[in-house]
């Protein structure tokens, strides 16, 4: 598989997770939803980041990005932990569209 399927993958997998709803003119997906089940909404959206990770290690993008996409991750990881501020912040920190942006530009993705 080349890199630009696996990218390919990721965006569909973050659109559903990030922007596959609209509200208001606001995007919204199903990550704060998911959010909303104790320790399971936590732990699916951490190993679909975790695929980006993959993605960027496969790739070999330097390790100094890998560990921005890292802290990205355990960023969304920590706060969402957080009983209602966590669910509130996935509406706003949004680390998978963050993330699926620095891997596209360090692999040159041309959608």
């Amino acid at each position: 598989m080349t890199a630009w399927e696996k990218i390919k993958i990721a965006e569909n997998i973050v659109n559903l997770l990030e922007n596959k709803f609209k509200i208001w003119g606001y995007k919204f997906g199903f990550d704060p939803i998911i959010g909303l089940i104790p320790v399971v909404g936590d732990i699916i959206p951490l190993a679909i980041s975790l695929y980006l990770v993959w993605i960027a290690y496969t790739e070999k993008v330097s390790s100094r990005v890998i560990g921005k996409m890292s802290l990205l991750i355990l960023a969304d990881f920590i706060i969402g932990l957080i009983p209602v501020v966590g669910d509130a912040a996935d509406f706003v920190f949004r680390a998978h569209l963050k993330n699926l942006e620095i891997l596209k530009k360090e692999v040159d993705y041309q959608s």
